[in-house]
């Protein structure tokens, strides 16, 4: 029998996390904030009055603060961490690191070589999702930005007030105007974007459904695509494992981020049937024998794996998914490769040999 929800939407009706008084617009484009050219189809949005970062995501999408302090931690370890790494993206032979750049050089025959080198894409765009506004805007700009595109990211409609921050904070720390610009909208607008012929790239966080609709447009200017689609991810305990240890990892599979927005504030209640106890055999887990867990792993057709732990996102580590739940990948250095393209350059040394 399926499990009823804990509480019904109607009795969430008057909850709310605040809503206060737009005083400038929450566009940003060529470093100020703007005002939208056609705002027939505009939606209201509600602004905090904060200058602190996490409170303003929890009145932008209604997640605790504590959990608002992770994101935004997480948020500028990624931006720290492609900065850092933007300098050996330079192009110039002396700056190559071979294992961030896959910069190469290839002797030929009669002395004649070969290189390859990592160039931008362009134009990129971004859209978020509503359950991690703030960390999504920075988990794809950064690279993005270190790779040297512009991007232009567009939140969700539901949560819109801090990806602007972001472009804001960016503002101050001397990124050039223009670099990284805000707009806001609904469905319209994110097809706009992926349209637009002067968009190389489009990187997309939320449901398969939507997701499928942004390869479609994508694919009509043969523009690189990056999904994270997500995904009720499965949570497997072996009988003999380490109980408390998994009562805490089933805890942070399902039951983090609760309640998250306006529209979508309900508590939902989690059956721990998710947790089943298996033998091997019958099942692919959480455990604390290693050897064996290694083994499950290499099994698991998943594009991110947590062994006696879950949830855990450090952004030198990639992040991403198999089959519906999409594919590329965020953070980590392999992430250059989806923000930038490999130019081959063949020199020839000698005389040029021709059959006419």
């Amino acid at each position: 029998m399926a499990q009823q929800p804990l509480l019904s939407l109607p009795e969430f009706q008057s909850v709310s996390t605040g809503t206060l008084v737009v005083k400038e617009p929450l566009n940003f484009w060529g470093g100020a904030r703007v005002k939208p050219k056609d705002t027939k189809n505009s939606e209201p949005v509600y602004e905090p009055a904060t200058d602190e970062i996490a409170r303003a995501e929890v009145a932008n999408n209604g997640k605790s603060i504590t959990e608002a302090q992770v994101d935004i931690d997480v948020a500028w370890q990624c931006i720290e961490y492609y900065a850092g790494i933007a300098p050996t993206l330079s192009g110039r032979l002396e700056y190559w690191l071979i294992n961030l750049t896959r910069w190469l050089h290839i002797q030929l025959p009669g002395g004649s070589f070969a290189y390859t080198r990592r160039e931008p894409l362009g134009v990129c765009v971004g859209i978020g999702a509503w359950n991690y506004p703030f960390q999504i805007a920075a988990w794809k700009s950064a690279p993005a930005m270190a790779c040297g595109n512009a991007m232009v990211f567009k939140p969700s409609p539901m949560t819109p007030v801090t990806a602007v921050m972001l472009a804001e904070i960016y503002k101050e720390a001397g990124v050039p105007d223009g670099l990284f610009n805000v707009v806001q909208g609904g469905a319209e607008t994110g097809g706009l974007l992926c349209h637009h012929p002067m968009v190389a790239k489009v990187s997309f966080t939320g449901s398969v459904p939507t997701g499928k609709k942004v390869m479609e447009m994508a694919a009509k200017g043969v523009k690189q695509v990056t999904l994270e689609l997500g995904g009720k991810s499965p949570l497997i305990i072996f009988k003999d494992c380490e109980l408390e240890n998994a009562i805490k990892g089933a805890l942070m599979a399902n039951f983090l981020t609760q309640g998250e927005t306006k529209s979508h504030l309900i508590i939902y209640l989690f059956a721990l049937s998710k947790c089943v106890c298996f033998n091997e055999s019958e099942c692919i887990a959480y455990h604390w024998d290693i050897a064996r867990a290694h083994r499950v792993a290499a099994n698991l057709q998943a594009g991110t794996c947590y062994i006696n732990n879950y949830n855990v996102g450090p952004v030198e580590v990639p992040f991403g998914g198999y089959k519906m739940s999409g594919f590329g990948r965020e953070n980590g250095q392999v992430t250059i490769e989806y923000y930038s393209q490999l130019k081959t350059v063949v020199v020839e040394m000698g005389d040029v040999e021709s059959i006419f």
